[in-house]
C-alpha cells in the first residue's frame, strides 16, 4: 500500500497536467486542510503590513556578487526590503533598509548559523528595521530559536506560516489568497520567493530586483562565493549547495523560472510591475533595467 501511494504522489507530480495536480492538491487539502504551525495571533499579526505602502516603488536588495559592481548609495531614502546576508554591505548604514527577510530555515543550517545571522542584525540595523521571517516546522526555526532566546526577537518581528502552503502553479497564480501573509500564501522556493510577497503584499507597485544574479548554473562545481560578501563573513552554503546534483539544480531552475512568470503574471494583472536591475546574472523573466538611469529617470519625474 505504501508503494502505491508513493506511485500516486510520482504520477501527481510528473504526468497530470500541473493546473489538474492543483485541483487535486487543493481538493484533498478541503478534506482534511493541514493545522497552522504557528499561533493564531502571530499569523493575524501580519495584515499589519496589508496595504502599508499602496503605490510605493521598493528595492529588493539580494546577495548575489554582481552587487559589488553597483553604487547603491542612491537607493539611501528608498524604500528598500533586504534578504538574508544584505546586512553585510559596506553602504548598509547609508542605506537603511526598511525591511529584512529571512527565508524558513531548512537542514544543514542550525543555531549557530543564526547566532551568526542575529549578531549581524544587532551590529548593523536600529530598532526602526522590521523583520518578515518565513516559517516551516524545523527544529532550528527562527521561531523556535527566538522562543528560546525572547531577549534577541526584534522589536517588529513577523512570521510567515508556510508549513501549509502550496506550490505556485497556473491554477492558483492569480487567487489571492495565495499572496496573503496572514493566510497561507505559496511556498517559496527561495528568499526572493518570501520578498516578493511581502512586497507585493505592501501594496508596491514597482518592485525592482537587485542582486538576484541566479546564475549556479553557469558553474554547477562552484559552492562558494556566490554571494558579494566573503563566505567567512557570512553562513557558509557549502554543505548545502554541495548535496545539489545536476538533475537537481535542473529541477530546481525549471520550477523557479516557471513560477517566476506565474508571478509577474499574476502581479501585472494587478498592476504591480517587477524589473530587474541586477548588474548581469541569468534571470530574465522579468523586464531589465539600469539601476543608475533607473533612479535618473526617477529624479527628472520627480523634478529633482
Amino acid at each position: 500500500m505504501q508503494g502505491l501511494t508513493r506511485l500516486g504522489r510520482f504520477a501527481l507530480r510528473w504526468c497530470a497536467p500541473e493546473g489538474v495536480a492543483d485541483l487535486l492538491r487543493r481538493a484533498r487539502g478541503r478534506a482534511a486542510a493541514p493545522p497552522p504551525t504557528l499561533p493564531a495571533d502571530v499569523i493575524a499579526r501580519n495584515a499589519d503590513l496589508a496595504g502599508r505602502h499602496a503605490g510605493r516603488r521598493c528595492f529588493i536588495l539580494a546577495t548575489g556578487p554582481s552587487i559589488r559592481t553597483q553604487d547603491l548609495s542612491p537607493l539611501a531614502g528608498e524604500l528598500c526590503i533586504a534578504v538574508s546576508h544584505f546586512f553585510l554591505h559596506p553602504d548598509i548604514r547609508r542605506i537603511r533598509p526598511a525591511y529584512h527577510v529571512l527565508a524558513p530555515y531548512h537542514p544543514p543550517f542550525d543555531f549557530d548559523a543564526l547566532d551568526t545571522v542575529f549578531d549581524g542584525f544587532d551590529a548593523h540595523y536600529d530598532d526602526g528595521v522590521r523583520y518578515i521571517f518565513g516559517h516551516r516546522p524545523y527544529a532550528y526555526s527562527v521561531w523556535d530559536y527566538l522562543r528560546q532566546r525572547p531577549h534577541r526577537c526584534p522589536e517588529h518581528a513577523y512570521f510567515v506560516d508556510y508549513g501549509r502552503s502550496e506550490q505556485l502553479s497556473d491554477a492558483n497564480h492569480r487567487r489571492g489568497d495565495v499572496w496573503d501573509l496572514a493566510g497561507r500564501p505559496f511556498e517559496p522556493r527561495t528568499v526572493l520567493y518570501v520578498a516578493i510577497q511581502a512586497a507585493a503584499y505592501m501594496g508596491c507597485s514597482e518592485i525592482v530586483l537587485l542582486g538576484c544574479d541566479h546564475d549556479y548554473l553557469a558553474d554547477m562545481t562552484r559552492v562558494t562565493n556566490h554571494h558579494f560578501y566573503r563566505e567567512e563573513d557570512g553562513v557558509s552554503d557549502v554543505e548545502h549547495l554541495s548535496a545539489f546534483t545536476t538533475e537537481r539544480w535542473f529541477e530546481e531552475y525549471y520550477f523557479r523560472w516557471r513560477q517566476y512568470r506565474l508571478m509577474r503574471q499574476a502581479l501585472a494583472a494587478r498592476g504591480v510591475t517587477i524589473i530587474n536591475a541586477t548588474a548581469g546574472g541569468m534571470l530574465d523573466v522579468f523586464s531589465r533595467a539600469n539601476l543608475a538611469e533607473l533612479l535618473d529617470a526617477a529624479a527628472v519625474g520627480a523634478g529633482v
